[in-house]
């Protein structure tokens, strides 16, 4: 596997497993008669949980209060926090959890100035790169993603009961499907119903709702901690499916999130691209399918808590080049500038521009007119490239997690567990520290 350096802000927090070991236990007994055992994979099945836009700081708050399966997965494993890619946009980051590979490899980027069209873009679902899910087809074993669009047509489809893809409307209806599908009951797959023939080696559920309400309300929003116990709840009966068809012993559980959220009240579009203009440029910012006028020489894309900075014309030669990084850096509106040489050490895609500054909270790149004083959230910025990342189940040692952990590095540790290849470009590592000893292939 191939090893890059990855430029990262990590801080690992360690949970007291001792204390919570009292708590709630992982799984809720059940009655042997009641189990209804069927044909199950060689190791795991492995359970991926990915509740989007999850900040670290949300289970400082509410892991012990409000969720209870949640927490009972921390008390059989570990929990911690993981280094997310740049730019911390849900696309591209899912994209590295998905392939284990780096935005350079993978290829996603979101709002960014497509060299191909001229236009600004939003989000894709395109990837170069071979997914968790086209890995595991390629080595006959079978997948089941519900709501986990990141690899739909990457591995599963709609319909194919070896790798199949569904999509609730709801969190709820995600976790109906698994829990239909672990019973080996038919399940709907785009108005089709589909048995599967055995018990998925993977199983993957999402749910949009808090990265939603983040958006909406700011991560201070009181809809957060009660929509993640409702969450919790669903994770719950998952749980309890799965201890009731006999896998209580197997299968492995792994939770994570693709980004954090900050929460912005005040535009900074007008301080920097006014000191732009002061500059001497002609400059635009663009949303997802304009393109700029001919004439303009500095071009921003934005997803509001950074932008990309394009320099055409005259801006892109190395002493004006300078001046605008120069004049960037002394913006106080701005928290970080990120040049092209610190981006390719970041391992993002050329797309992302000449530069990408993050804004400083409470600011954010938005219409100053939509500026009313309420707060709402956002990402993309390096202060969201943090994630929770839990471990637990069958063959994950109680309380241990390496140092530094990557969402890179869920895709090669899945496999691991499962005893198969990582994805053809991936770039994370297995974690190997937070693994029991009698775990390998």
């Amino acid at each position: 596997m191939r090893r890059r350096s990855f430029l990262s802000r990590t801080a690992v927090s360690a949970v007291g497993v001792t204390a919570l070991a009292a708590m709630t236990p992982l799984f809720t007994p059940r009655p042997a008669a009641a189990r209804a055992v069927r044909e199950r994979p060689s190791a795991g099945p492995v359970i991926l949980i990915d509740w989007d836009g999850v900040d670290p700081s949300y289970l400082d708050a509410h892991l012990h209060a409000r969720l209870p399966r949640l927490r009972s997965l921390v008390t059989r494993g570990s929990l911690a926090t993981a280094a997310c890619t740049y730019k911390t946009v849900s696309n591209p980051s899912r994209a590295g959890i998905a392939t284990g590979a780096r935005p350079i490899v993978h290829g996603n980027a979101a709002y960014v100035l497509d060299p191909g069209s001229g236009k600004a873009i939003g989000q894709t679902r395109d990837i170069a790169a071979e997914t968790i899910a086209q890995s595991l087809r390629r080595q006959h074993r079978n997948v089941l993603s519900a709501g986990w669009y990141i690899v739909q047509d990457k591995g599963v489809t709609y319909g194919d009961p070896e790798g199949l893809y569904t999509q609730g409307a709801t969190w709820e209806e995600n976790v109906d499907t698994v829990v239909r599908a672990l019973r080996g009951e038919p399940v709907d797959s785009n108005g089709v119903p589909v048995t599967l023939p055995r018990i998925p080696d993977l199983v993957a559920a999402y749910s949009a709702d808090i990265d939603s309400l983040g958006h909406r309300e700011g991560p201070n929003s009181p809809n957060i901690p009660r929509r993640l116990a409702e969450l919790d709840s669903g994770l719950g009966r998952i749980i309890d499916a799965v201890e009731e068809v006999g896998l209580g012993d197997d299968a492995t559980f792994v939770f994570v999130s693709d980004h954090g959220m900050t929460g912005y009240t005040e535009s900074l579009e007008p301080q920097v691209l006014g000191a732009i203009s002061d500059a001497g440029f002609t400059v635009e910012r663009l949303y997802s399918g304009q393109a700029p006028a001919s004439r303009t020489e500095v071009v921003l894309t934005a997803s509001p808590r950074a932008a990309n900075v394009y320099l055409r014309g005259r801006a892109e030669s190395a002493r004006e080049r300078d001046r605008i990084e120069g004049l960037l850096r002394h913006l106080p509106e701005l928290e970080a500038v990120f040049n092209r040489d610190d981006l390719a050490a970041m391992g993002t895609t050329p797309t992302e521009g000449d530069f990408a500054v993050d804004a400083r909270p409470p600011y954010a790149f938005f219409d100053p007119d939509e500026v009313d004083g309420r707060e709402r959230g956002g990402h993309a910025s390096l202060r969201e490239g943090t994630a929770p990342l839990v471990l637990a189940g069958a063959g994950v040692a109680q309380g241990r997690m390496p140092g530094g952990p990557r969402t890179i590095d869920v895709a090669p540790t899945i496999s691991h567990l499962l005893g198969v290849e990582p994805p053809a470009e991936a770039e994370g590592r297995v974690l190997t520290e937070a693994l029991a000893p009698r775990v390998g292939y």
